[in-house]
């Protein structure tokens, strides 16, 4: 799967997108946890309240959706205006 990084977690990750091959994520909630480990800076913004944003192939999720393997992740924090 393909994992992109928008605004700052492009600075918490140091990559504005990279490629994942774990298989044993398998939806949402198991990337979560995936990404807590690898991005510990993201544990404030990653959790169950949900600050950052999470689309799968486009389409915003706000559920535990499944994902293949094959599929686009974008990760999105939350956007003031000005």
């Amino acid at each position: 799967m393909i994992i992109k990084y928008f605004a700052w977690l492009k600075n918490i990750t140091n990559k504005e997108q990279e490629i994942i091959n774990d298989s044993s994520i398998k939806d949402v909630r198991a990337l979560k946890k995936y990404l807590l480990i690898k991005y510990p800076k993201m544990k404030k913004y990653l959790n169950d309240n949900d600050l950052i944003r999470i689309a799968i192939n486009l389409s915003y999720t706000f559920e535990n959706d499944s994902i293949k393997k094959d599929d686009e992740i974008a990760l999105f924090p939350p956007v003031s205006g000005g």
